[in-house]
């Protein structure tokens, strides 16, 4: 049996998530088949189908037949396929272990802060295309931005009283590794996207990663201010 669709997807309804099982199972379908399977309407089968296109979870496309009229079938994107689980963080902290075990703690947490810089290295573009003139506020709210695209949930708040600033993550998108690897997820790679990102840390700004999912907070709230 196919694993129940994660959390974020239980809010569409039983009918929909049999549907994402269906098309999973067995690819394109048109309405009729899908109709068919579950025993409903046609109408009702194409209803829900558009809304989970409009969801970005389904694509469609004319399936050309050798005779008769091409007919309308129902895909999964990749973006669908995303909503039933995948087990990434379990073999990510199996890798990271494994490179710990052979190569030794600072060989991973290298190889970690290798991808952060490569993360960071793409931020950074976009901060220098779209902020040319190197504003601070600018430059974290790009980067919060791509936090988001990410899947940090983040956002970027401003302390007036001390002119800092707060990119608060509610999502850690490596929760459970980071939950066995502190140090390495939390500092090697989350920290240091933010700071590379920046250019290097940034001469003169301070990036302090505050509260820490991985250490039980509710959030993961980092403060980026200026140094003298």
């Amino acid at each position: 049996m196919t694993p129940p669709i994660q959390a974020d997807m239980n809010n569409i309804g039983e009918t929909k998530e049999k549907i994402l099982e269906l098309l999973l199972h067995n690819g394109a379908m048109t309405a009729g088949e899908v109709s068919d399977k579950l025993q409903i309407q046609k109408s009702a089968a194409r209803v829900h189908l558009e809304s989970l296109k409009t969801l970005g979870a389904i694509k469609s496309k004319f399936q050309i037949e050798k005779m008769g009229r091409p007919k309308k079938v129902y895909e999964l994107t990749e973006k669908g396929r995303e909503l039933f689980p995948r087990k990434y963080d379990l073999f990510l902290n199996l890798v990271l272990n494994k490179i710990a075990g052979k190569k030794g703690e600072d060989e991973a947490r290298e190889i970690v802060e290798s991808v952060a810089d490569d993360v960071a290295s793409g931020i950074r573009a976009r901060i220098s295309q779209e902020n040319s003139g190197g504003n601070l506020e600018r430059s974290l709210r790009i980067i919060s931005d791509a936090s988001n695209e990410m899947g940090f949930v983040s956002s970027l708040e401003k302390d007036e009283k001390d002119n800092s600033y707060c990119i608060q993550s509610k999502n850690c998108i490596l929760y459970k590794v980071a939950s066995s690897n502190q140090k390495t997820i939390c500092h090697g790679l989350h920290d240091r996207i933010i700071s590379k990102s920046l250019g290097q840390s940034k001469a003169g700004v301070r990036v302090e990663l505050k509260e820490c999912m991985a250490l039980g907070n509710e959030y993961c709230r980092h403060v980026i201010r200026s140094v003298a």
